[in-house]
């Protein structure tokens, strides 16, 4: 499969998630270890469950297998240390990727972790239930906020549907300003354009890359003067370019 967008993305998480929550509990091990092959096929969604990883490193350390015996006690303590809906996610997460790492998987593989930790449900269907409550639903919940609304921390990033829109606004004032000072040429037009389509595809680093070679091309060709190359870049990237004199 080819790398898809954010938004398609999205679209596919969610289309798969809502399969997965409303399945008959004897295909969630299918659907669900479908889904983290998907997520970890694609740039973007690997990059979001390494952000979890990374934001969330206290809770995955608590949770390696060679730190609880799985008891009760351990395991309540756990749950009763997860404040936040985020937690809960992250949780979840973690957990299920613990489960996806086994090779050989039952039906009940992941609705069983209701039991695991949390000692509830009589049958497969209770599991499913419990499981979609704690682990499941909570991770859709995370990782869509990583999609809909985080902010790009790191160059790895990429831009979330917040974030692209703070870039939109920024390319339109930009394409104002260049208008005022005479710059009315298509050409530069297009290159804002298509910068403002790239948001959905390059993360941060590549994105800054792009915008640095574009408008230093331009001004290499004359169509812009160098200084204004420069304070374009600048203010797109936050920094100047030695490449520009």
């Amino acid at each position: 499969m080819r790398q898809l967008s954010t938004s398609e993305i999205a679209e596919k998480f969610n289309e798969y998630s809502s399969t997965i929550e409303y399945a008959n509990f004897n295909d969630v091990k299918t659907k669900l270890t479908q889904l983290i092959n998907f997520l970890k096929s694609q740039d973007i969604s690997n990059r979001i469950l390494q952000r979890i990883e990374e934001d969330f490193s206290d809770l995955k350390i608590k949770l390696n297998s060679e730190n609880i015996s799985h008891s009760r006690r351990d395991s309540r303590t756990i749950i009763e240390s997860l404040f936040t809906p985020d937690l809960q996610g992250a949780f979840g997460y973690f957990s299920i990727l613990d489960k996806f790492k086994v090779e050989r998987k039952s039906t009940p593989h992941y609705i069983e972790l209701s039991r695991e930790w949390y000692d509830r449900g009589d049958d497969y269907y209770e599991y499913q239930e419990i499981f979609n409550a704690n682990f499941f639903k909570p991770f859709s919940e995370l990782f869509n906020w990583y999609l809909v609304e985080s902010k790009t921390e790191s160059s790895l990033d990429y831009f979330s549907e917040e974030s692209r829109q703070e870039v939109k606004e920024q390319l339109s004032e930009l394409k104002e300003m260049l208008v005022k000072q005479g710059y009315g040429q298509q050409i530069i037009f297009d290159e804002i354009d298509e910068l403002r389509q790239l948001t959905e595809r390059v993360n941060k680093k590549n994105w800054f890359e792009l915008i640095k070679g574009k408008f230093i091309d331009l001004a290499l060709g004359g169509v812009i003067s160098t200084e204004t190359a420069k304070m374009i870049i600048e203010v797109l990237t936050g920094s100047e370019t030695p490449l520009l004199k």
